[in-house]
Parts: structure tokens; C-alpha cells; sequence
């Protein structure tokens, strides 16, 4: 039986959090095929929805199955892009697609490294082998407002501490509610989670295969970060970091303080030989979320950089974007067997959304018009996409990441 009859996409928008979850599983329940009993969920809602009552309405209609996901600024179905609130979308498995394994983790309000490096450990006594899919989520708000976030690099560099020689495909999301950065959760398989992590091993029987759309170019030369504090950024070639910025994109700290979350603004890590012809696959871009006028700072989403690290102010072309998933699209589905995939699920950063950057385009459109007519798709608005980048799975921001998975042959 094909894969593609194994999984079933469920989606729909209500005020009421248990009606669009029992609306949304009941779709995805008469699509699957009738001899498979449903095995767990894949789920994602929007912010203004309560996380208890969805989760109810999933019982009502599908019984006690295991639910993995969480928050979403938005949902990204075969049918369009949705940022109300109040969306719900599902992706759900027959047994046969069961996840070998759920892990979670806990104490990422204190510690995100040791929480990775518990997840890394009890992952690789698992013994995975590279091409095994592992969904990673964790919760992006530590607390707020103003938002505290928690440090998905952090998280990542100890689960790879932890896994060791182990290196299995890790895809995911740091998940987060709405665009005012006040609010995130997870399903966890058990119930709903803050403060930690859960990873679902997908079964041996699916192959998971990755692309990462992009859509930020230079706007500045190559600037030293000569101070930094975490994710604040102070001073970039010794100079107060806003001044630079106000200098180099000629705005004002005014137009910026009216912007919040800013929609324009990014700092680049070229990967890499520095010199070699732009590339948007040699770039690790992190959103500036806001900034501080008093020190003069831009405080990013991630806390990776390091003084020292030489960065490029980063703008967003919408045109390159879109792009982007066109070309990543078709490129990934050209060197795919398109009667052997499962499922699509798009991660998308919220950044992209419309909602977010003004745009009348929807730069999802050419991802999901070219994987929802060849099997179940699903996409979500994230905080941070985690996909295997430069040699590991490493924390993205301002990316697409799409997952398409094939049964083995």
C-alpha cells in the first residue's frame, strides 16, 4: 500500500479551539485509508487557540493518540496561508508510520545545553542510523514580555554533544505563538509543555529529504562584532552596533523603535571562504527582534555569534524569496521518486509570512502548489527552523526549511 494512503492532512479555523480540532481530525480521519487505525499526530494551531481545549478536541474524535507539535503563528495548507490565530492543521499517521520513539526533555528555562545534551544521549542509545528522521520541537519563549527567549543554538550544540558519532536527520522548529514574541508551547506526546523539548523518531521505513529556501542579501561589507552579551550585540568594529546600522541602511533608530518586531533586519555569518561569490547556502542569517537605544544594541533571536565573528547587515528581497522556493522546490522534487513520498511538511519562519513583512505575496505558495497535489502537506509559521546545514543540524532563522519524506525501497 502507498505511503501517501498512511497519512492524512486535516486543517480548518475556528473561534472555538475544541471545534477546530475536532473539524480539523475529522477531515484527516475520512481521508486515511479505512483499514488504518490512526497511530499518533503531527499538530500545529494558532495562538489565540487554548492548547487544552485542542487537545481535547483531538481526543473526541481520534481517542488517546500521542500528539506532537505546538504553537504556530500561522498555518500553511494546500490551500493557502492562514496567520488569524485561530488556525489548526494535522498531519496523521496510520500505525504502520508509528514513531519508534518519543523523547522529552525539560529544564530549558535553566539550562539549554544540558537539556540538549540529555536529549543527545538518550537519542543515540537508539543507535540511528544517518538517514533516520528525528522531529525536534522545543518552545522558543523563556519568558516576557519583553520576550527572554530560549537559545536554540544552546539546545542543538548539547544534543550533538550528547549524540556523539551518532548523526541522525534532525528537522524542526522552536515554536512560538504570535509576532509579539509573548507565548509558545508544545504537545509532547503526553500533554502540553513549556520550558522543554521533544524529539519523535520516525520509523525505519521513511527517508527524509531536506532543502532550505533563503531570500536575504548583503546590505553592508563585512563588520567585526567586537562586543557581544549573549544575543546582544553591542558594538560592531568597536563602534555602538544601532550607529553602524542607522549608517549603513540609512534609517534612524526612531524608524526602527517604531518597528516592533523590526521586519527588515538581519545579521549574516558567512560560512566558508569569505571571498567566494554570494551564496545563499553558505549564510547563517539571525533575525534582529528588536533593539535597545540606552546601549545602543541589536538584540538577535539566537546567541551563536561570538566576538569576533565577522557578520554582513542582511536585507530581504521579496522577489529572491520567492525565488528561492520555486527553485529549492523543483530541485528537491526533480531528484525524488514522486510516487514514493509520504508527506511535505514545511517549516516556514514567521518573518516570511505576510503578516509579518507586508508583502501581498505568499512566498509559500510555490512550495505547497508543487507537494500538496503529490501527497499530505502540512506547513507551520516557526520561531527558529532546524534543518542539517554545513555538516549538522544546526538553529535557521529567515528560512524555509521543507521535509519531504519517502518510503525505503
Amino acid at each position: 500500500m502507498a505511503l501517501s494512503n498512511q497519512v492524512a492532512v486535516g486543517q480548518s479555523r475556528h473561534a472555538d479551539a475544541t471545534t477546530a480540532a475536532r473539524a480539523a481530525a475529522r477531515q484527516a480521519r475520512a481521508q486515511l485509508s479505512w483499514d488504518q487505525k490512526p497511530a499518533w499526530v503531527l499538530a500545529f494551531a494558532g495562538g489565540l487557540q487554548d492548547p487544552s481545549d485542542l487537545l481535547a478536541g483531538f481526543q473526541a474524535e481520534l481517542g488517546p493518540l500521542p500528539v506532537i507539535g505546538g504553537s504556530a503563528v500561522g498555518i500553511i495548507s494546500p490551500e493557502g496561508a492562514s496567520t488569524s490565530g485561530y488556525e489548526c492543521g494535522i498531519l496523521l499517521f496510520a500505525e504502520a508510520l508509528a514513531p519508534r520513539s518519543i523523547v522529552t526533555v525539560d529544564t530549558m528555562e535553566t539550562d539549554e545545553g544540558e537539556a540538549g545534551r540529555r536529549l543527545g544521549e538518550t537519542l543515540r542509545a537508539l543507535d540511528l542510523t544517518p538517514e533516520r528522521v528525528v522531529l525536534l520541537f522545543y518552545d522558543s519563549i523563556k519568558s516576557g514580555p519583553p520576550p527572554v527567549l530560549h537559545i536554540g543554538s544552546r539546545l542543538l550544540d548539547g544534543l550533538h554533544q550528547g549524540l556523539g558519532d551518532c548523526h541522525p536527520m534532525i528537522v524542526g522548529a522552536g515554536t512560538l505563538s504570535n509576532l509579539s514574541l509573548s507565548d509558545s508551547y508544545l504537545f509532547d506526546g503526553q500533554g502540553i509543555r513549556r520550558h522543554g523539548a521533544v524529539a519523535a523518531v520516525l520509523p525505519a521505513s521513511l527517508i527524509g529529504h531536506t532543502t532550505i529556501m533563503h531570500g536575504c542579501l548583503p546590505a553592508s561589507d563585512f563588520l567585526e562584532i567586537t562586543r557581544i552579551d549573549g544575543s546582544r550585540v553591542l558594538e560592531l568594529d568597536h563602534r555602538p552596533a544601532l550607529q553602524v546600522v542607522e549608517e549603513r541602511l540609512r534609517v534612524t533608530r526612531d524608524e526602527l523603535l517604531a518597528r516592533h518586531p523590526l521586519p527588515f533586519l538581519t545579521l549574516g555569518e558567512k560560512l566558508g571562504n569569505p571571498y567566494a561569490p554570494f551564496n545563499d547556502n553558505q549564510y547563517v542569517n539571525r533575525l534582529v527582534v528588536a533593539i535597545d537605544p540606552v546601549e545602543e544594541s541589536l538584540i538577535l533571536f539566537e546567541s551563536d555569534f561570538n566576538a569576533g565573528s565577522r557578520v554582513q547587515i542582511m536585507g530581504y528581497e521579496p522577489d529572491r524569496m520567492i525565488e528561492s522556493c520555486q527553485d529549492q522546490t523543483q530541485s528537491i522534487l526533480a531528484n525524488l521518486n514522486r510516487n514514493r513520498l509520504a508527506f511535505g511538511l514545511y517549516i516556514d519562519c514567521a518573518g516570511r509570512s505576510m503578516a509579518f513583512i507586508g508583502l501581498d505575496q505568499d512566498e509559500s505558495t510555490p512550495v505547497r502548489e508543487q507537494v500538496a497535489p503529490l501527497c499530505p502537506f502540512l506547513g507551520c509559521y516557526t520561531g527558529v527552523e532546524i534543518a542539517p546545514f554545513h555538516g549538522r543540524a544546526r538553529p535557521l532563522d529567515w528560512t524555509g526549511v521543507l521535509l519531504l519524506c519517502t518510503s525505503r525501497d
